[in-house]
């Protein structure tokens, strides 16, 4: 389970419907093409909302044993997450590596994402290593505009085919979430990747 945490500043920088209550949640659970069903995945979101309605409950009911499970299995008080990267494109929410678009069709990309990271969500990719390949064969590596090592997310997601919803590959940096704060403690390397852009808490 890859927890993903995306930061915004309020909830007209993020409508939809996670974020019209106090603290937005939502479980998106994949890779899976779309329109498509799969038995595996619909367990995998069943399991999360499981898990995730059992911790209301308990922090409603038992706050004290609960605290102590989680001093257990988070001693530091530190959970490992991913945040989107801030956005470096006017008009986009957080970071994409886009790929260009077929002249004919903006929805239609030009190039196609490379095998090495095709289904490799949540995986790092340095400066350099394949990204992209053209019709014609000709690799196009990462060019590390959003730092070095980053980890892909929504990799050749069919709803970012679309100009409208932000063509590319979504991009994410490893941080850590403070359980006693509530708030992201990005990592040194985190902070020193970022090139340009801010992210909104």
């Amino acid at each position: 389970c890859h927890i993903l945490i995306h930061t915004h500043a309020s909830q007209k920088d993020r409508p939809q419907l996670s974020s019209i209550a106090p603290h937005s949640y939502s479980i998106e659970v994949g890779p899976v093409p779309q329109g498509v069903l799969r038995h595996d995945k619909v367990e995998e979101m069943q399991q999360a909302l499981d898990w995730t309605l059992e911790y209301l409950q308990r922090r409603v009911h038992d706050p004290e044993a609960l605290q102590r499970e989680l001093d257990r299995a988070y001693p530091t008080g530190r959970v490992p997450c991913y945040r989107s990267a801030p956005a470096l494109r006017n008009g986009e929410m957080s970071a994409k590596l886009a790929w260009p678009s077929d002249p004919d069709n903006d929805n239609f990309p030009a190039w196609l994402v490379h095998k090495s990271v095709q289904d490799r969500d949540f995986h790092h990719i340095q400066t350099g290593d394949p990204l992209f390949v053209t019709l014609d064969g000709d690799i196009i590596p990462y060019d590390g505009s959003h730092g070095s090592p980053v980890v892909l997310l929504f990799v050749n997601e069919g709803g970012y085919y679309y100009a409208s919803s932000g063509t590319g590959i979504a991009v994410g940096k490893r941080d850590e979430f403070d359980l006693n704060t509530g708030t992201l403690i990005p990592s040194a390397s985190t902070s020193g990747s970022t090139t340009s852009g801010s992210s909104s808490a």
